[in-house]
Protein backbone atom coordinates (compact mmCIF):
# COMPACT_ATOMS: atom_id res chain seq x y z
CA UNK A 1 0.00 0.00 0.00
CA UNK A 2 1.29 3.79 -0.72
CA UNK A 3 1.75 5.86 1.96
CA UNK A 4 -0.46 8.69 2.35
CA UNK A 5 0.55 12.16 1.40
CA UNK A 6 0.70 14.87 3.88
CA UNK A 7 -2.01 17.20 4.09
CA UNK A 8 -0.90 20.97 3.71
CA UNK A 9 -3.91 22.06 5.74
CA UNK A 10 -2.28 20.72 8.99
CA UNK A 11 1.12 22.25 8.76
CA UNK A 12 -0.73 25.68 7.88
CA UNK A 13 -3.05 25.65 10.44
CA UNK A 14 0.12 24.90 12.87
CA UNK A 15 1.71 28.05 11.82
CA UNK A 16 -1.20 29.91 12.56
CA UNK A 17 -0.51 30.34 16.53
CA UNK A 18 2.87 31.23 15.77
CA UNK A 19 1.68 34.19 13.47
CA UNK A 20 -0.76 34.99 15.81
CA UNK A 21 2.43 35.34 17.89
CA UNK A 22 3.87 37.57 15.54
CA UNK A 23 0.69 39.78 14.46
CA UNK A 24 0.47 40.67 18.93
CA UNK A 25 4.06 41.50 18.68
CA UNK A 26 3.76 44.07 16.33
CA UNK A 27 0.84 45.64 17.60
CA UNK A 28 2.86 46.00 20.33
CA UNK A 29 5.36 47.62 19.06
CA UNK A 30 3.60 49.51 17.12
CA UNK A 31 1.60 50.62 20.17
CA UNK A 32 4.52 51.52 21.64
CA UNK A 33 5.90 53.74 18.47
CA UNK A 34 2.40 56.04 19.09
CA UNK A 35 3.18 56.91 23.10
CA UNK A 36 6.88 57.07 22.37
CA UNK A 37 5.14 59.73 19.84
CA UNK A 38 2.64 61.05 22.00
CA UNK A 39 4.71 61.63 24.94
CA UNK A 40 7.72 63.07 22.86
CA UNK A 41 5.02 66.19 21.82
CA UNK A 42 3.66 66.49 25.14
CA UNK A 43 7.17 66.48 27.04
CA UNK A 44 9.24 68.31 24.34
CA UNK A 45 6.50 70.87 23.97
CA UNK A 46 7.75 73.23 26.88
CA UNK A 47 11.28 72.90 25.00
CA UNK A 48 9.95 73.67 21.68
CA UNK A 49 7.87 76.31 22.92
CA UNK A 50 10.58 77.99 24.52
CA UNK A 51 11.14 81.58 23.74
CA UNK A 52 14.25 82.87 21.95
CA UNK A 53 16.00 85.95 23.33
CA UNK A 54 14.74 89.37 21.86
CA UNK A 55 16.26 90.84 19.02
CA UNK A 56 19.36 92.93 19.89
CA UNK A 57 19.48 91.51 23.18
CA UNK A 58 22.04 88.62 22.53
CA UNK A 59 23.46 86.02 24.81
CA UNK A 60 24.94 87.00 28.34
CA UNK A 61 24.90 85.95 32.17
CA UNK A 62 22.27 88.65 32.63
CA UNK A 63 19.43 86.62 30.54
CA UNK A 64 19.25 83.93 33.66
CA UNK A 65 15.86 84.73 34.36
CA UNK A 66 14.69 84.02 30.77
CA UNK A 67 16.45 80.34 31.14
CA UNK A 68 17.33 78.62 34.40
CA UNK A 69 15.30 80.94 36.47
CA UNK A 70 12.08 80.03 34.45
CA UNK A 71 12.51 76.75 32.88
CA UNK A 72 14.13 74.88 35.39
CA UNK A 73 10.83 73.83 36.98
CA UNK A 74 10.29 71.83 33.44
CA UNK A 75 13.74 70.13 33.35
CA UNK A 76 13.11 68.90 36.95
CA UNK A 77 9.53 67.51 36.20
CA UNK A 78 10.38 65.60 32.86
CA UNK A 79 13.44 64.30 34.84
CA UNK A 80 11.85 62.89 37.64
CA UNK A 81 9.15 61.68 35.46
CA UNK A 82 11.59 59.76 33.61
CA UNK A 83 13.44 58.33 36.31
CA UNK A 84 10.58 57.24 38.24
CA UNK A 85 9.34 55.44 35.31
CA UNK A 86 12.58 53.34 34.36
CA UNK A 87 12.97 52.55 38.13
CA UNK A 88 9.19 51.20 38.35
CA UNK A 89 10.31 49.22 34.86
CA UNK A 90 13.60 47.87 36.08
CA UNK A 91 11.31 46.29 39.34
CA UNK A 92 8.82 45.19 37.28
CA UNK A 93 11.47 43.41 35.18
CA UNK A 94 13.33 42.02 38.25
CA UNK A 95 11.13 41.73 40.97
CA UNK A 96 7.64 41.35 39.40
CA UNK A 97 7.41 39.04 36.42
CA UNK A 98 4.23 38.33 35.81
CA UNK A 99 2.92 36.90 32.54
CA UNK A 100 2.59 39.93 30.99
CA UNK A 101 5.93 41.70 32.50
CA UNK A 102 7.82 41.84 29.08
CA UNK A 103 5.46 44.41 27.64
CA UNK A 104 5.20 46.41 30.99
CA UNK A 105 8.67 46.64 31.12
CA UNK A 106 9.02 47.82 27.25
CA UNK A 107 6.14 50.43 27.29
CA UNK A 108 7.63 52.01 31.01
CA UNK A 109 11.55 52.25 29.60
CA UNK A 110 10.30 53.87 26.19
CA UNK A 111 8.15 55.96 28.05
CA UNK A 112 10.99 57.20 31.09
CA UNK A 113 13.32 57.66 28.10
CA UNK A 114 11.12 59.94 26.40
CA UNK A 115 11.17 61.98 29.21
CA UNK A 116 14.78 61.89 30.26
CA UNK A 117 15.71 62.78 26.68
CA UNK A 118 13.30 65.20 26.50
CA UNK A 119 14.42 66.64 29.91
CA UNK A 120 17.79 66.78 28.59
CA UNK A 121 16.84 69.04 25.94
CA UNK A 122 15.16 71.31 27.83
CA UNK A 123 18.08 71.53 30.12
CA UNK A 124 20.52 72.23 27.04
CA UNK A 125 18.27 75.05 25.90
CA UNK A 126 17.55 76.94 29.21
CA UNK A 127 21.48 76.76 29.84
CA UNK A 128 21.86 78.04 26.53
CA UNK A 129 19.35 80.87 26.72
CA UNK A 130 20.33 81.85 30.36
CA UNK A 131 23.91 82.91 28.62
CA UNK A 132 26.04 80.26 30.62
CA UNK A 133 29.07 78.13 29.72
CA UNK A 134 27.55 74.46 28.79
CA UNK A 135 29.25 71.34 30.64
CA UNK A 136 30.38 73.47 33.23
CA UNK A 137 29.69 71.32 35.93
CA UNK A 138 29.80 67.84 37.11
CA UNK A 139 25.88 67.67 36.75
CA UNK A 140 26.10 68.66 33.37
CA UNK A 141 28.45 66.32 32.47
CA UNK A 142 26.46 63.38 34.33
CA UNK A 143 23.65 64.06 32.62
CA UNK A 144 24.74 63.88 29.37
CA UNK A 145 26.46 60.25 29.83
CA UNK A 146 23.39 59.07 31.47
CA UNK A 147 21.80 60.59 28.42
CA UNK A 148 24.37 58.03 26.39
CA UNK A 149 24.02 55.45 28.28
CA UNK A 150 20.41 55.28 28.55
CA UNK A 151 20.25 55.44 24.76
CA UNK A 152 22.48 52.58 24.63
CA UNK A 153 19.97 50.37 26.84
CA UNK A 154 17.40 51.35 24.84
CA UNK A 155 19.42 49.76 21.95
CA UNK A 156 19.85 46.37 23.94
CA UNK A 157 16.86 45.99 25.28
CA UNK A 158 14.85 46.15 21.63
CA UNK A 159 17.93 43.83 20.43
CA UNK A 160 17.68 41.27 23.54
CA UNK A 161 14.61 39.39 21.96
CA UNK A 162 15.73 39.82 17.97
CA UNK A 163 19.55 38.82 17.92
CA UNK A 164 20.22 35.44 17.10
CA UNK A 165 24.14 35.10 18.13
CA UNK A 166 25.58 36.40 21.25
CA UNK A 167 22.09 36.98 23.43
CA UNK A 168 23.26 36.23 26.27
CA UNK A 169 25.90 38.78 25.78
CA UNK A 170 23.31 41.44 24.10
CA UNK A 171 21.17 40.30 27.40
CA UNK A 172 23.64 41.28 30.29
CA UNK A 173 24.63 43.95 29.12
CA UNK A 174 21.16 45.45 28.38
CA UNK A 175 20.71 45.01 32.56
CA UNK A 176 24.28 45.91 33.73
CA UNK A 177 23.86 48.89 31.39
CA UNK A 178 20.43 50.02 32.65
CA UNK A 179 21.18 49.28 36.16
CA UNK A 180 24.29 52.02 35.73
CA UNK A 181 22.41 54.37 34.12
CA UNK A 182 19.57 54.51 36.83
CA UNK A 183 22.43 54.74 39.69
CA UNK A 184 24.20 57.76 37.38
CA UNK A 185 20.52 59.39 37.17
CA UNK A 186 20.28 59.50 40.40
CA UNK A 187 23.29 60.67 41.22
CA UNK A 188 22.87 63.26 38.60
CA UNK A 189 19.62 63.94 39.95
CA UNK A 190 20.72 65.36 43.48
CA UNK A 191 23.74 66.66 41.80
CA UNK A 192 21.40 68.63 40.13
CA UNK A 193 19.73 69.43 43.28
CA UNK A 194 22.53 70.53 45.01
CA UNK A 195 23.64 72.71 42.24
CA UNK A 196 19.99 74.69 41.96
CA UNK A 197 20.32 75.28 45.14
CA UNK A 198 23.44 76.99 44.79
CA UNK A 199 22.02 79.27 42.06
CA UNK A 200 19.33 80.72 44.00
CA UNK A 201 21.65 81.17 47.03
CA UNK A 202 23.56 84.10 44.89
Amino acid sequence: MLPLPRIPMMKTASTLPALCRIFERKRWIFTGFLITLALAAVCGGPALALPPSAPGEGAGAGHFDQGIGVYWPYHATLMMTGFILLLTGFIVARYHKTKDWYKTHTILQVCGGTCILAGIAVGVYMVTLSGLPSLRNIHEVFGVITGLLLIIALVLGYSVRRVHTAKNVVRTSHRWVGRITIALMAVTIVLGVFFLSLIFRR
